[in-house]
């Protein structure tokens, strides 16, 4: 009797993102990633039953790190609009090595189809439906939340370079200066 094969399914979404970022997410297909994980193409089958699968267990590992650190904030600051937006803020900032894996997450999900948008969609409807747009606390929690994301793909698709020093100070300024 033959002892079971595991499948470590994180080095698999591990190498499927080296992949994206090394070839384009065009590139990713399910022979890439046994290649890049030095396993068979039928051990990621096993993990991951299809390309959508993978894509998806990519998509939702990122978020739910982020889910994690912004759940914690929210449990010890409150339930409101804007502890969400800060909630979030900071989840960006201290899941810095998260912030390319989290990029190539959502190339790889939004090159599929328009539909498959829904999950970012909703994700952020949770955070921006929650804020009171009449209020100036409301605006520049939405505001924080637009730069947020905006240095998270300036620095994810490696159109700007952001140290981790800057990467940092950009998040507390953002603090400081809109949800201060």
């Amino acid at each position: 009797m033959g002892r079971r094969q595991t499948i470590d399914r994180s080095a698999l979404l591990d190498a499927a993102e080296r992949v994206v970022l090394r070839e384009g997410a065009g590139q990713l297909t399910m022979d890439a990633v046994a290649a890049e994980a030095g396993v068979s193409k039928g051990g990621v089958l096993y993990a991951f039953p299809s390309k959508d699968a993978l894509i998806d267990a990519l998509f939702n590992r990122v978020f739910a790190s982020m889910d994690k650190i912004a759940a914690d904030f929210i449990a010890r600051a409150g339930d409101n609009g804007e502890n969400w937006a800060k909630a979030h803020v900071l989840a960006s900032r201290d899941a810095e090595t998260l912030s390319t894996e989290r990029s190539v997450a959502l190339i790889a999900n939004f090159m599929r189809s328009p539909e498959y948008r829904k999950g970012a969609r909703e994700y952020y409807a949770t955070i921006l439906d929650r804020l009171d747009l009449t209020t100036l606390t409301g605006r520049k929690a939405r505001l924080a939340l637009l730069a947020c994301e905006g240095a998270l793909l300036l620095r994810g698709f490696d159109f700007h370079p952001i140290t981790a020093e800057d990467w940092k100070s950009i998040h507390d300024d953002i603090q400081d200066i809109l949800l201060g």
